[in-house]
């Protein structure tokens, strides 16, 4: 007897985007991210010589948000095309995406307007103005929406790799986006010094902030993949190239060493194999993920004369992060609760 297979179902009309079209708003989305480091460099290397709006940055990170602004319409023409309205025209889980393209685009106009009639920005000032703000939030909508749909795929834990990389990326690309907008915080290219009561307590709470910002991501993509060997090694080390090349450039230090830290906690990923059905590993990788960057950092600008801390302090400090990586996945992982609370 012959069997019949069904038709395969576009995309489109079951309201999914397919893993490929994930990875294409991924890589859309770095455009518009590398474009902005870019815009960052130009800040801080030319800093006053900029008095213009108008750009090869700007134009580079605007037409990057021009691309993927496109195609995020052009996926939800093809929802419309197949009968759905409204939000529900946008692939499954783009929602944000729907938010993050009018706010970005707002941003856009709203900068403009700001460095027209109040001139070109320097140092903080250009990170915290509230168009700036705007265009921070509305980048990482964007890049939530692939995130979002490849979180909500019909898929085991252990998924296939066409769904586990496009979220990968499109996390990194918004780790990479929270680094730059915290940089005057950053805490991985600026080796604490001690020098001060005051200074030292701002410094060893910079260190503590990049610690929790850098940890968050591994754990909340750990709650819902396996995730591949290599993962956290392309994460921390793209992200600390990125930042890297735009306050410090022409310094390989800190990017070798996060290269290194990310295979050994790839290794680590391997061996513990944490996931929401293995808490206690769960919890003993959070912990170890920061312990594992902050010591070697630490220890290395100590033994290069970079850092004049104490072991107590440099130590601490690392002990410190591991148990705020801890408390985060008590967040991210939270424990179940007893059937009569419901």
């Amino acid at each position: 007897m012959t069997t019949i297979q069904p038709a395969a179902v576009p995309a489109a009309a079951t309201g999914r985007a397919t893993s490929t079209q994930n990875l294409v708003t991924v890589g859309l989305g770095w455009w518009l991210m590398i474009g902005i480091f870019v815009d960052g460099w130009a800040h801080n290397n030319l800093g006053e010589s900029l008095e213009t709006f108008f750009t090869p940055w700007h134009a580079l990170f605007y037409s990057g948000f021009a691309a993927v602004a496109g195609w995020t319409l052009w996926l939800t023409w093809q929802g419309m095309k197949s009968g759905r309205r409204g939000v529900a025209a946008f692939p499954d889980g783009y929602w944000p995406a729907a938010l993050g393209v009018p706010v970005f685009a707002l941003g856009g106009v709203g900068d403009l307007l700001w460095h027209t009639i109040f001139g070109i920005e320097v140092g903080i000032e250009a990170l915290l103005s509230p168009t700036h703000l705007m265009l921070f939030a509305g980048s990482v909508l964007i890049l939530s929406a692939p995130l979002n749909a490849s979180w909500r795929m019909l898929t085991p834990r252990r998924a296939p790799a066409g769904v586990v990389w496009p979220a990968l990326m499109a996390v990194t690309a918004i780790l990479c986006f929270t680094s730059f907008m915290q940089m005057y915080l950053w805490g991985f290219l600026r080796a604490p010094q001690g020098l001060g009561y005051v200074q030292l307590r701002a410094e060893l709470g910079g260190t503590l902030l990049t610690a929790l910002i850098l940890a968050a991501p591994v754990l909340l993509l750990l709650r819902r993949f396996r995730l591949p060997f290599g993962a956290v090694t392309v994460m921390y080390t793209l992200n600390t190239l990125l930042m890297t090349l735009m306050l410090v450039p022409g310094t390989w230090r800190e990017p070798v060493l996060m290269l290194a830290c990310g295979l050994i906690l790839d290794v680590l990923l391997l061996w513990l194999d944490p996931s929401p059905r293995r808490p206690a590993a769960f919890r003993a990788f959070a912990f170890l993920l920061p312990l594992l960057v902050w010591v070697p950092y630490l220890a290395l600008n100590v033994w290069l004369g970079l850092s004049n801390l104490s072991l107590e302090l440099w130590l601490g400090v690392a002990v410190m992060a591991g148990l705020g990586g801890l408390a985060l996945s008590v967040l991210v992982l939270p424990p179940a609760l007893p059937p009569e609370s419901a």
